[in-house]
């Protein structure tokens, strides 16, 4: 179940909560976007990186003894110690470590890795007999507000799973009720308050990561050009 699908239906858990600790107050517009084209047979889906480690860890449950991962896996923290596998290169800008991959990995190697330092971005590209996954091996955008004004263009073009299953595609378009062969939804979080936990209010990066983020949910769904708003409560 994706992140967006969990808060909708009051099945918040860690990893949903770790996609908003990069957000402060405000209005976060065209976050976590979804682009689906369905043909009878096969399905492409495009989305923004939010939605990358969850593509990884489908398609990584489908690997048959190995496959050739190429990629990076993006974070601020020193992850050798806690990876199954080698790494290629390792490059660093403004304190963001691109720790770089080129190898042969089976299912397990890639489930430990993710399980042992899920606050990461894990950048694959890999393919198995369910689909094509490729993920730009890059760091994303952080988390500002949206200008006043000033929106920034909607484009879901970090992630690209081509696929024969369904799965996905089912569980992103959850509630799309009519048919579809074309689908774009987005999503603007507004953050209205922060709930900080009593024992972290004096230690600002135990208090950013822990504190959860209140507010709105606002889900917009354009179904074969036709759109829909709807907007949720947002605990995470």
């Amino acid at each position: 179940m994706n992140f967006i699908r969990k808060i909708i239906e009051g099945k918040v858990d860690e990893a949903t909560h770790r996609q908003f600790t990069r957000y402060g107050k405000g209005i976060y517009e065209n976050k976590a976007l979804i682009d689906i084209t369905k043909t009878k047979n096969k399905v492409r889906i495009k989305t923004s990186f939010e939605f990358a480690n969850e593509f990884v860890e489908f398609l990584a449950n489908t690997i048959n003894g190995k496959t050739r991962v190429t990629g990076s896996i993006i974070t601020t923290k020193d992850i050798t110690k806690e990876l199954t596998f080698e790494i290629s290169a390792i490059s660093q800008f403004a304190g963001v470590k691109n720790y770089k991959i080129d190898c042969d990995l089976g299912k397990e190697e890639i489930i430990t890795s993710m399980n042992n330092i899920p606050d990461v971005l894990f950048l694959f590209s890999f393919s198995t007999e369910q689909g094509d996954l490729k993920i730009k091996a890059k760091s994303s955008k952080s988390g500002k507000p949206s200008a006043k004004g000033k929106c920034e263009e909607a484009r879901a073009d970090f992630c690209m799973f081509k696929t024969n299953n369904m799965e996905l595609a089912f569980d992103l378009t959850f509630d799309v009720k009519k048919e579809f062969s074309k689908v774009f939804i987005k999503h603007t979080f507004k953050i209205d308050d922060i709930i900080m936990p009593d024992e972290y209010k004096n230690d600002f990066a135990k208090a950013r990561i822990y504190a959860k983020r209140k507010g709105k949910l606002i889900r917009t769904v354009i179904v074969n050009g036709r759109q829909e708003e709807k907007t949720y409560d947002l605990i995470a």
